[in-house]
């Protein structure tokens, strides 16, 4: 009986140390990490994307959210504007870290978005994005997926308070210009959203 035990733990050990741990990578001046990886689900189709960066949205001093960047692995990026523009499957995964006003958000995206891409471009897709934003009432931990969708879209996730998806590709440019486009909310966020291309 000592024998078969001493056996099985050894299996087990064999087998938990196969199993391959999770490389997190933290953001400056925020306690949140982000994985190194992301699997994507879109239209029944399965993908891996990996971390191009991450980094931290301040105002005023305040900590207000941080935000990990992914792409599809292998994915022949290695710039901000390639990133950008690139239609591929790719994230923008944000974390609140405190509570916000879905009309400050809203006020936000808006006002981001505008920098580069003014009146009249995208006025129906930005009008959408707002609109769900200023519904939701954000709290600290609150998670936000920006995914874009090849072929199909922008797809807007606040887990557990709202999903919706514009139907516009080109419109997710728009969204990745807020953080690497020409005027951006923060040449230190650019550089940290894309500080793991090579």
């Amino acid at each position: 009986m000592k024998r078969i035990g001493l056996f099985s733990a050894m299996v087990l050990f064999i087998c938990v140390g196969r199993v391959p741990a999770v490389e997190l990578v933290g953001v400056h001046g925020s306690n949140t990490q982000y994985t190194t990886t992301m699997d994507v689900t879109i239209s029944d189709k399965h993908y891996h994307l990996v971390l191009t960066g991450t980094a931290l949205r301040q105002k005023f001093f305040f900590n207000v959210y941080t935000i990990g960047s992914y792409v599809l692995e292998g994915a022949a990026v290695h710039t901000a504007e390639e990133l950008a523009t690139i239609d591929q499957p790719k994230q923008l995964h944000l974390v609140l870290e405190r509570d916000v006003a879905g009309s400050d958000i809203a006020e936000a995206f808006l006002i981001a978005i505008r920098q580069n891409y003014p009146m009249p471009y995208f006025n129906e897709e930005v009008n959408r994005l707002v609109e769900m934003m200023r519904e939701i009432d954000f709290k600290k931990g609150d998670h936000i997926y920006l995914t874009h969708q090849p072929g199909i879209g922008l797809r807007c996730q606040v887990i557990g308070k709202g999903d919706t998806t514009i139907e516009n590709p080109d419109f997710s440019r728009a969204v990745w210009s807020i953080y690497l486009g020409k005027n951006n909310i923060g040449e230190g966020i650019k550089k940290g959203l894309i500080s793991r291309l090579r």
